[in-house]
């Protein structure tokens, strides 16, 4: 490319389904941090309903006759929603250019690397950055009026704080465990017993302990002050393996969410694949088409996004009594 003319749009578009293996996702680069830890659904064009039956006791003593079984099972449903999302850039690339160019040369072939592919991976990377605290703090603007991406669909805080709302996530349900506000003295005996109050069936499978950065850092200060002798000076428990909830024989993973608040003391343990997220086509969320706009570059991009759980049944879900979002208090 002759770095001294205009972005040809022909040849953006063309370098990128000739490249596309190169183009990578808006869901796999920065808000990969979060949704890693969630199970992905595709092919959701609107919305998709969870229909759970989970049945009580359904045995017993064999006496010669079947007897008439009352009540054995419930059922529960839970919908994901789907809403669009765009990518929209109007600029000068010029300054782009020139980034490419200190960023390719010497270290990767520029041939094999055009620039075209190097400017839409950058601005996928920039969506991806935009995603990732929506996927906690989005809250949907039904009237239309708010038009920023954390206006467009439901975040996991909209879910958990309508949970909380409406019942269906209570400690009568068994599914919400009273902690008050983190500290750094009490921290890892709180999580381990949000974890002992779960019932034996989960404690014996891979599950996920979701909390703020901050109480993280909160759980690694707890652990060090806990445990002197893991760790020498400046060490983090995770340099020291403690990449788990210590107490559960490595079950429970510490998933550190980026997106919550600093201030908050929210806590929530579950399975991931009851933690989803919907998009309808993969490749949705890695097309960006440059479209003309004289000598500036223009690129337009367009996805479905949202996010549920799929079910918050206390056999494999509970949280605590802090909500997500210390300002919904």
């Amino acid at each position: 490319m002759n770095f001294n003319d205009p972005i040809d749009i022909t040849a953006v578009n063309t370098a990128v389904k000739a490249h596309s293996k190169q183009i990578i996702a808006i869901d796999h680069q920065a808000a990969d941090a979060m949704l890693r830890h969630m199970t992905p659904m595709v092919g959701i064009t609107d919305s998709y309903t969870f229909t759970e039956a989970f049945f009580k006791s359904v045995s017993s003593k064999y006496t010669g006759v079947f007897k008439e079984q009352k009540n054995i099972g419930l059922f529960g449903n839970r919908t994901l929603t789907v809403h669009p999302c765009v990518i929209e850039i109007l600029d000068e690339p010029e300054r782009y250019r020139r980034t490419y160019i200190a960023e390719v040369r010497g270290a990767l072939e520029v041939a094999k690397h055009p620039f075209e592919i190097w400017l839409v991976n950058r601005l996928l990377q920039q969506a991806s950055e935009d995603l990732l605290p929506c996927v906690w703090n989005a809250v949907e603007d039904k009237t239309g009026a708010k038009t920023e991406l954390k206006d467009s669909f439901d975040g996991l805080g909209v879910h958990i704080k309508n949970g909380k709302a409406d019942g269906s996530i209570s400690a009568d349900k068994g599914n919400l465990v009273a902690t008050g506000k983190f500290t750094r003295a009490d921290v890892g005996e709180k999580l381990l017993s949000m974890w002992r109050h779960m019932p034996e069936l989960f404690r014996n499978q891979k599950s996920k302990l979701y909390i703020p950065y901050a109480i993280g850092d909160l759980y690694d200060d707890w652990f060090a002050d806990e445990h002197p002798n893991v760790h020498q000076p400046g060490q983090s428990p995770d340099e020291t393996g403690q990449q788990t909830l210590y107490g559960t024989r490595g079950m429970c993973e510490i998933v550190r969410c980026p997106g919550m608040p600093d201030d908050s003391s929210f806590a929530m343990l579950t399975l991931q694949s009851n933690v989803v997220y919907g998009m309808d086509k993969q490749s949705d969320m890695r097309t960006l088409r440059a479209v003309p706009a004289d000598y500036k570059f223009k690129a337009l991009g367009k996805y479905v996004f949202g996010t549920q759980f799929t079910t918050f049944r206390n056999e494999i879900f509970c949280c605590n009594d802090q909500p997500v979002d210390p300002a919904d208090v």
